[in-house]
């Protein structure tokens, strides 16, 4: 007996799992949501993000600005190593 999925579920097998290629599919999306918030990380548009919740701003050139000068601010006062 076949098993039917509804849309937008995962696609079940003849035994009611998930199939193979279902599974990849599932890995593959999870792995790019990982991916894409890694790049937001390393560019710095999380911190910005975070910098406008906790400033409560709304994205702006000037507010951009001020996120800048903070992020300077934090890095000049870091110490260096060797």
């Amino acid at each position: 007996m076949k098993v039917e999925s509804l849309p937008g579920c995962a696609r079940l097998d003849s035994r009611g799992r998930p199939s193979l290629r279902e599974l990849f599919r599932l890995a593959l999306s999870e792995m790019a949501g990982m991916s894409l918030a890694i790049l937001r990380e390393i560019f710095d548009e999380s911190a910005y993000q975070r910098f406008l919740e906790r400033s409560q701003l709304e994205s702006s050139p000037n507010a951009y600005a001020v996120f800048q000068q903070e992020n300077e601010q934090a890095k000049s006062r870091r110490p260096r190593c060797c």
